[in-house]
C-alpha cells in the first residue's frame, strides 16, 4: 500500500509541475533558449525567449544590440522557422532561423545573404 501512495504522490507532483510550468519541461519549444551561434565574427550568445499562445509561437530576441520581437515562429513537430530582422550600422540584415528541438535542445541553421551558420540551443533552467 505505501508503495502505491508513493507512485499516486510522484505522478501528481509530475502533473503539477507539468501543468503550471507551461510546458516548458515538457520539451516543448516555449520556454528560454540560451543560443550559441558560430558566426564569421566569432561566437554569439543571444537569447532567445519563446511564447506558446494555444497554437502559435511568438517570442523576444535578445542580443547585444537589443530585444527584437518575433511576431510568429512557425513550428511542425520538432522543427521551428523564423525570420529576423537585424539592424546593424550598414543596415537591416534579414535572417531566417531554421532548426529543431530534442528535449532541452535545439540545433539549426541561421541564413543570411551572406551565408549559413549553425547553430545550437539550450533551455535555461531557473
Amino acid at each position: 500500500m505505501k508503495r502505491y501512495s508513493k507512485a499516486k504522490l510522484a505522478l501528481s507532483n509530475f502533473l503539477f509541475c507539468l501543468l503550471f510550468s507551461g510546458g516548458a519541461f515538457a520539451g516543448g519549444l516555449a520556454g528560454t533558449w540560451i543560443l550559441s551561434i558560430d558566426t564569421p565574427r566569432g561566437v554569439q550568445h543571444p537569447t532567445l525567449v519563446i511564447r506558446q499562445d494555444g497554437e502559435r509561437y511568438s517570442g523576444v530576441y535578445n542580443s547585444l544590440r537589443g530585444p527584437i520581437d518575433i511576431k510568429a515562429i512557425n513550428r511542425e513537430g520538432d522543427s521551428f522557422a523564423f525570420p529576423l530582422v537585424i539592424t546593424v550600422p550598414i543596415g537591416d540584415i534579414e535572417v531566417n532561423y531554421r532548426g529543431t528541438i530534442s528535449g532541452d535542445a535545439m540545433t539549426g541553421s541561421v541564413q543570411s545573404a551572406r551565408g549559413e551558420v549553425p547553430f545550437t540551443g539550450e533551455r535555461s533552467r531557473p
